[in-house]
């Protein structure tokens, strides 16, 4: 394999590669630190970039440290547990206002202050292993390739404890290809997902969840994957749970999106949710996370999703909460802002995909110019092109604050703030 010497790691960039140059193309560089002198394995070229990996540092970052998780250099799903915890969320924020400046065209000199996980590990309350051959495991980075696992120092702990019964599990559904798990803290209870390409067995699956896995489980789906999306063919047990963050009591159903990083929820409320707005619509509102509190301190707001489960999640959240200022709406956030075209709305909470706003939506929205914006983002390059054309169309960007919702990875979520 042919071995690239003496690099020099300039910096850290999205994907959690670090960013050299050899022979005027750019290197790619996984488990890299910033400043640092290596060499690196070649993995693949292109005609512009290779992309590799450290092979040997011969001059180390200060930044450096020793990955406490044994599969780290052999699973994908963590970049930068080989960098110091404060370090990584440095090397996040310098990503977010290169890529406002560089995509959005953005002048903007610094964030507000990051809302920090409080946990740098056992944060996630949801999973979705692989299984390969009945192996449970996760991919190794860039590959289909499975790295086998017993347990995933991100995890909340009570899902490290189920990982036994979860190998169990796997070597007796035949082809199984996926196993998905959400876990309530609260209710200290799971919902399991188990993704197989044909139908498998409801009666075995039956048996399996009363003789394989623990009282915990209190619910159990079989699905099939179209692409990105799943879809559920039948359900076993109760099909949520509860979650409660703060003085709200959330339903959350197996098919529900809800905030993944549990030591994160209270202090997102309590950054992101603002008070005493008239009007308020809320895109991708899923199973009522914001939606609620929004409701609490705003007159009346309408929220919509385009996922039917969550959508009555929501709608039975309200009424747990006693909420009769807030409706919601199965719906796209382009019909959402249809609808509601020439009307006045004081605040526009949007908290969209990774693709961020489509065309349409952001059309509409500068159409309507809605007096303020807040904007939660999971992907800081659709963020910038979306920020970008919103303060073309009017609109003044107040802050940006980065969200390190997963530590040790290189995801970025972030809350900006809009007026007109």
């Amino acid at each position: 394999m042919k071995v690239l010497p003496e690099l020099s790691i300039k910096k850290i960039v999205y994907g959690g590669y670090g960013l050299a140059e050899y022979k005027g193309k750019k290197v790619f560089v996984r488990y890299a630190a910033p400043m640092e002198l290596l060499s690196a394995e070649v993995i693949k070229e292109k005609g512009d970039h290779i992309e590799a990996t450290t092979k040997e540092v011969i001059i180390k970052s200060p930044s450096r440290k020793d990955p406490p998780c044994r599969y780290y250099y052999y699973c994908g799903g963590c970049q930068l547990q080989h960098i110091d915890t404060d370090k990584q969320v440095k090397i996040k924020e310098d990503i977010l206002i290169e890529s406002l400046r560089r995509i959005g065209n953005l002048e903007i000199s610094a964030l507000g202050e990051s809302i920090r996980s409080k946990q740098d590990f056992g944060y996630r309350t949801r999973a979705q292993f692989k299984v390969s051959n009945g192996s449970l495991g996760f991919f190794a980075w860039g590959t289909h390739e499975l790295v086998k696992i017993d347990q995933c120092l991100l995890m909340h702990p009570a899902i490290n404890d189920l990982i036994p019964s979860l190998q169990e599990l796997s070597k007796k559904i035949p082809h199984l290809q996926e196993l998905h798990v959400l876990y309530s803290p609260n209710e200290d209870e799971f919902l399991l997902k188990v993704i197989t390409p044909t139908i498998y067995d409801a009666e075995k699956l039956r048996k399996l969840k009363e003789n394989v896995l623990p009282k915990k489980v209190v619910g159990i789906g079989n699905y099939s994957k179209l692409g990105d999306h799943l879809l559920k063919r039948y359900h076993i047990g109760r099909g949520f749970t509860f979650m409660q963050v703060k003085n709200y009591r959330y339903r959350v159903s197996n098919d529900s999106f809800f905030q993944i990083n549990f030591t994160l929820w209270e202090d997102l409320l309590n950054s992101v949710v603002v008070r005493d707005k008239r009007r308020v619509i809320e895109l991708h509102c899923g199973a009522g996370f914001f939606s609620i509190p929004l409701s609490e301190g705003n007159h009346f707001v309408i929220s919509s999703d385009t996922n039917a489960t969550a959508i009555k999640d929501a709608q039975y959240n309200a009424k747990l909460n006693s909420r009769d200022n807030i409706v919601f709406f199965h719906e796209s956030a382009h019909q959402t802002l249809k609808k509601h075209a020439g009307e006045t709305i004081d605040l526009l909470f949007l908290d969209p995909p990774r693709g961020g706003l489509t065309t349409d939506e952001l059309s509409l929205i500068l159409q309507n110019k809605p007096k303020e914006i807040i904007y939660v983002s999971c992907n800081p390059t659709t963020l910038a092109r979306d920020l970008g054309k919103m303060v073309r169309g009017g609109y003044s960007l107040k802050s940006v604050r980065l969200i390190d919702n997963f530590p040790q990875t290189y995801h970025i979520e972030s809350v900006a703030y809009l007026e007109l």
